[in-house]
């Protein structure tokens, strides 16, 4: 008997949904972006992707105009992989079943540089915290403050977007979700705008290997592709975890400070520059890239890796942070911080409440609503004063 694969197999399981068009908000889907993965080893590229129906797959590398640099096909299948080599430059990765109407696009770019941690004042400024794979509920809430249009594209001109950490685990579309950040970003950029990605909690251990967050939908998705779920964002070889980890941990944009956790007065020997060349540094070792490997041999003595340990994993790392927010008792440590770092505003997120609410006088800001993307940030630079909103789902900014 032919086999069917892990996606037709779940057709066949009650209350399993497989690659379908959702025909109401509950069903999954796993064609286009929800299913796509694709990675790079020396002059390769390997792309994994899933048809809406078993169909023989067709991928290609199309340059800007359209002309088709590369083609690679596949056998009938619902579940794909193809290899091709790896376009110089930024490219356009089509992709599906090779009948009519069944591809989809997705435009691949290098590998970026580490992304700036120290940006000049700007006049709108939206952020989100801890998205956790809500990708329906982002595109909502990004389409109520006019950041993004209809198509699901960038709207806002010159403003700039936050995204404070934790996109990763607990809700179903990571991987959609990553993809439409990914270009999202070009989009701002060529309008005058920036999309900023900090990296949270979630991030690091996705990166490590510690997958007992993630939804079952994602980690179908790996077991579809046949590849463990960290391999679809390996920061060595994936085109998502290889952009996601040139991304800061903390980020000041003119006098405000941002951090998934927050930043605690164990980082005053540091800068904002310093400490995101501490983690890209600490990223590019073989220790952390198999940091859940027990028979990994470790080179470093036991200062050094009690240093790295603490952080990624300190209860006062950047990452993990909870105090400003559940205590009201580092007054003097937050006054501390904010003038080490030039900053007199510090954002941060990771710690959940009823809503978006500043504390510390208004010199801490905690955006973790009680569920994911449920309400945004939005900082507009006026004078004499800036003015602070809450954005909802629906309806217009409220003054914080």
């Amino acid at each position: 008997m032919k086999s069917l694969g892990l996606l037709g197999l779940l057709l066949l399981v009650p209350g399993c949904a497989a690659a379908q068009e959702p025909a109401g908000g509950g069903d999954l889907r796993w064609d286009g972006e929800f299913g796509l993965a694709v990675a790079q080893s020396g002059g390769r590229l390997e792309v994994r992707w899933i048809t809406h129906e078993a169909q023989p797959g067709v991928v290609r590398a199309l340059d800007a105009a359209g002309g088709v640099l590369q083609e690679a096909r596949t056998r009938r299948g619902r579940e794909h992989v193809a290899r091709l080599r790896v376009p110089s430059g930024a490219f356009r990765l089509q992709y599906g079943s090779r009948g009519e109407g069944g591809q989809h696009e997705t435009w691949i770019h290098p590998a970026p540089a580490p992304a700036p941690v120290e940006i000049s004042e700007v006049d709108s400024l939206f952020v989100v915290g801890d998205v956790h794979g809500e990708y329906d509920r982002l595109l909502v809430l990004l389409g109520n403050a006019g950041v993004i249009d209809d198509a699901h594209r960038w709207a806002a001109g010159r403003a700039h977007l936050v995204l404070l950490g934790d996109l990763m685990d607990r809700g179903p579309e990571v991987t959609r979700l990553l993809w439409f950040i990914y270009g999202l970003e070009r989009q701002a950029e060529s309008a005058g705008g920036r999309v900023h990605v900090v990296l949270g909690n979630h991030e690091i251990m996705v990166f490590t290997s510690d997958d007992r967050y993630v939804h079952s939908k994602e980690r179908m998705l790996a077991e579809a592709h046949g590849v463990p779920y960290a391999t679809l964002f390996d920061i060595r070889e994936s085109v998502l975890g290889r952009w996601l980890v040139t991304k800061p941990g903390m980020l000041r944009i003119g006098d405000i400070l941002f951090a998934h956790g927050g930043v605690s007065s164990d980082y005053l020997s540091h800068s904002v520059t310093s400490f995101g060349d501490t983690l890209r540094s600490f990223m590019s070792e073989d220790l952390f890239y198999n940091w859940a490997d027990e028979s990994f041999p470790v080179t470093v003595d036991s200062a050094a890796l009690a240093r790295r340990n603490d952080f990624f994993w300190s209860e006062r790392s950047v990452f993990w942070d909870r105090g400003y927010v559940q205590t009201d008792t580092r007054d003097a440590e937050l006054s501390q911080v904010l003038e080490e770092f030039g900053s007199s505003i510090m954002v941060v997120a990771h710690t959940p409440q009823p809503s978006i609410a500043a504390r510390y006088g208004g010199r801490v800001l905690a955006i973790h609503p009680r569920e994911p993307a449920l309400e945004m940030l939005l900082i507009l630079r006026g004078e004499p004063e800036r003015r602070i909103f809450r954005v909802p789902l629906i309806g217009p900014p409220q003054p914080l």
